[in-house]
């Protein structure tokens, strides 16, 4: 068997300082095998060719670390060959570790993806919390960290698994002892590791498998008589070789690889068997003080959800040209999601750095016409100045910066035909627009957003002449672009109820307190029991976090009136805060690290099927729903998102899919993520929305979920080219069959 690796040439210019903690790193990873005896199927000018897209495919999600020369090692069967490909993204550290990375006995590895934390307990060991064993890579100490990265730490853990059982020189054992292996690390990764035949009994074999939720493409095509392609992104392949016909457009049979699955393909017969990896949950929540339930409940996932953010953004890698440069950016749609996550985020980047908040929005010029108007009234970009106009008075002392994506039609249709790749196997329409959204708002090419404009836009929904009763009121002209809850809720019985629970108070929820709970309060409290419970809350966020909107108790010396009266204060505030902004506005994000909102719906109940669902079957219905679209997210989502976010050598982060916050979230009954008597923009994601009004965010606590695909308006100007019109599209639709020129 013949192994090709190859050596990789360091662009310097992107490399950390040794200060930096635990080097770590994005990459594309790919593999080519060519079976024993398919030298009559498989011509050398072929196999170059395939090896040629694979590295030129995959050089896009790691730019940092090119491929260099080959050679050859561990060479037993000339009949076979077994190319391994990695580009690599360099995130942190002194240098980049090259890959394929060479491990003893000629193994060979390659890793991509982020090992944040792993379980370092054997199974004998049962004195100690699981939570006690788990290593946080985030606090590794510098001088260690300088020859620490993700890729050396988990070669090692497996190198020397590998040789502690090497005894069994078995690789059904190996499999079992891998599976082991990866089910300890809490991260998002896909992996290739090569091992070479040691005995006749146990033949070279390549070990491949994604992380338990797949939040890392990796997939596989065997459409290629004697061939195996592995590959985080799919390269076209000639259709002359195919063993079964497809159209020239179709995904040509490559599959995503389910996750949660550790396999083994045996490189003399090409035959793959599979060994399950079980996520290893932590048991143990932090309690913080003895609260109500449903209070404590809020706090737990406000604390989970927020080391999440930490452990994702800490440390990120910064630009060396530009001290202004962001290292974090958010994908901001304005929504519930991205607000809460941008003020996680604020929590932990570094103060001096600006966060950029990233906002697309697509208009058909021939349309729409060419004025900035136009590219303001996608609901996403109202709701998007809206909340950033917050974050401008609720953080003052860090600076914001939106980078407003306008894309024309025209440019999607330029890049059309390289988005239809990376969502392959996918090729619906809905997956198209998704996709398109993602892979634009990931270059990050925009306008700095200057303060007139939020000025201009805040005027036009009369946000700073009126309360945060009728808020919706005054955007109620703009629906149904802009949608709050109470402007949303079209079942009668619906707002009945809602109202009705208004007019009758609650006794507080405070064990031993015989007062009412006054309406609005976030802990469904009496004033004096709300203050009580704010003392965790202000040490948990510090000196700045916003008290009770309801129950606005004396701060700094100062007395606070109701929510209506804050709130009306605090958007007149931020209409004088001034961001200069130069008239040479136009900037491409540096920041290497996305931060996506990716997971929040399908675990919180935010898609509106969620509530046709519980109309029909109630809550027990709903639960089975929900844990039915986290197991399916690998495949409808996290690759294709993966795929496109990753295009431009960027890495996304989806801290709604922390371990740690989806065993959390799995364990809470489901009324206590949602109440879906309440209207949209209040009961779906009631959970999320009870912490941003903790955080102090309220712009986007009850305005109501838009899919992104909608929200940016990609589907409107994409779906009239296709199809004629939107009422034609449907998401399922192919979206190879229906393209339409554009006049």
């Amino acid at each position: 068997m013949s192994l090709m690796h190859h050596d990789y040439g360091i662009d310097r210019a992107h490399h950390q300082p040794p200060s930096a903690t635990v080097s770590k790193k994005m990459c594309g990873i790919g593999l080519l095998l060519s079976l024993p005896g398919s030298g009559d199927k498989l011509n050398s000018t072929l196999i170059s060719h395939l090896n040629q897209q694979l590295s030129e495919t995959l050089s896009s999600r790691g730019p940092d670390v090119s491929c260099g020369k080959e050679r050859c090692f561990g060479c037993d069967d000339d009949n076979g060959n077994l190319t391994l490909h990695a580009s690599v993204l360099h995130m942190r550290g002194e240098l980049p570790t090259p890959q394929p990375m060479l491990l003893n006995d000629n193994c060979a590895f390659c890793w991509n993806g982020e090992c944040y934390s792993y379980n370092n307990s054997d199974v004998e060991e049962s004195s100690s919390s699981e939570r006690d064993n788990m290593i946080e890579l985030t606090a590794i100490g510098n001088e260690e960290s300088v020859i620490t990265s993700d890729t050396d730490l988990v070669a090692n853990m497996l190198q020397d698994a590998l040789n502690k059982n090497d005894a069994a020189d078995n690789n059904n054992a190996h499999l079992k002892i891998i599976s082991d292996l990866m089910s300890k690390i809490h991260g998002e990764y896909a992996f290739i590791l090569f091992v070479p035949s040691k005995s006749p009994n146990s033949p070279p074999c390549v070990y491949y498998g994604r992380d338990p939720l797949g939040r890392r493409s990796l997939l596989i095509n065997k459409s290629i008589d004697g061939a195996v392609l592995l590959s985080s992104v799919a390269v076209n392949i000639p259709d002359s070789t195919l063993t079964t016909r497809v159209d020239s457009e179709g995904a040509q049979e490559w599959v995503e690889i389910p996750p949660s699955i550790v396999y083994r393909m045996d490189l003399q017969t090409g035959d793959i068997v599979s060994e399950p990896t079980p996520r290893v949950i932590n048991g143990k929540i932090p309690q913080v003080i003895e609260l109500s339930k449903k209070t404590s409940d809020t706090i737990e996932f406000m604390q989970l959800l927020d080391r999440a953010v930490e452990r994702r953004v800490a440390h990120a890698p910064s630009s060396h040209s530009n001290t202004d440069d962001a290292s974090v950016a958010v994908l901001f749609s304005g929504g519930i999601d991205s607000v809460v996550l941008a003020a996680l985020s604020h929590r932990h980047v570094p103060p001096t750095q600006p966060i950029d908040l990233i906002n697309v929005s697509f208009f058909n010029d021939s349309v729409d016409g060419n004025s900035q108007g136009s590219l303001t009234q996608s609901p996403d970009r109202l709701a998007a100045i809206l909340s950033y106009n917050e974050m401008l008075a609720r953080f003052p002392e860090r600076t914001w910066r939106f980078v407003a994506v306008d894309v024309k039609y025209r440019e999607v249709l330029d890049h059309e035909s390289r988005i239809r790749r990376l969502i392959c196997p996918l090729e619906s329409t809905m997956d198209f627009n998704i996709a398109t959204a993602f892979w634009f708002a990931a270059r990050g090419k925009g306008r700095l957003l200057g303060s007139k404009e939020v000025e201009d836009v805040q005027r036009e929904l009369n946000i700073d002449e009126v309360s945060m009763d009728n808020e919706a009121s005054a955007a109620s002209s703009h629906q149904p672009l802009l949608r709050f809850a109470r402007h949303d809720g079209d079942d009668k019985k619906d707002r009945n109820r809602a109202s009705s629970s208004k007019q009758h108070a609650q006794p507080c929820i405070r064990q031993g307190c015989s007062r009412r709970s006054q309406s609005g309060c976030i802990f469904h409290s009496c004033k004096f029991c709300c203050g009580k419970f704010q003392g965790p809350i202000s040490s948990f966020l510090g000196k700045s976090a916003r008290l009770c909107p309801t129950h606005n108790h004396k701060q700094d010396g100062k007395a606070k009136g109701g929510e209506a009266k804050t709130s009306t204060k605090m958007k007149k505030q931020s209409m004088t805060i001034d961001r200069p902004c130069s008239d040479k506005n136009t900037i491409t994000s540096s920041a290497k690290i996305l931060i996506s909102g990716v997971g929040a719906d399908e675990q919180l109940a935010g898609y509106g099927r969620h509530r046709t669902t519980f109309q029909r079957g109630g809550y027990d219905a709903l639960q089975s729903e929900l844990k039915m679209e986290v197991g399916r997210l690998w495949t409808r989502n996290l690759g294709r998102d993966d795929r496109c976010l990753s295009d431009h050598g960027k890495e996304a982060r989806f801290p709604f899919l922390d371990e740690d916050v989806v065993a959390y979230l799995e364990r809470l009954p489901v009324d206590r993520k949602c109440d879906m008597t309440e209207v949209p923009g209040v009961g779906d994601k009631l959970l999320l929305r009870e912490v941003a009004r903790m955080i102090g965010v309220h712009s986007c606590s009850t305005l109501v979920k838009r899919a992104i695909q909608f929200g940016s308006r990609i589907a409107k100007v994409s779906d009239r080219s296709r199809f004629g019109s939107c009422r034609q599209a449907t998401g399922t639709a192919s979206i190879r069959s229906n393209q339409r020129d554009v006049e």
